[in-house]
């Protein structure tokens, strides 16, 4: 599936999610952000175990 999307939102949801992935986990699937694309919607979804983020889902 292909999706579009800005620049400037990608990064913008990319750096809000920074501080929640870890680096240095020692469970490699936390160091990763889920990319969820459906028709007409885009999601991120990153978590830590303890705090979890999910951008909002917009229709594009």
């Amino acid at each position: 599936m292909d999706f579009v999307i800005t620049k400037e939102n990608l990064l913008r949801e990319l750096q809000a999610m920074q501080g929640i992935v870890e680096k240095k986990s020692t469970i490699p699937i936390l160091s990763n952000i889920l990319i969820n694309a459906t028709k007409g919607q885009l999601e991120l979804l990153a978590t830590d175990l303890e705090v979890g983020r999910r951008s909002p889902s917009r229709d594009r």
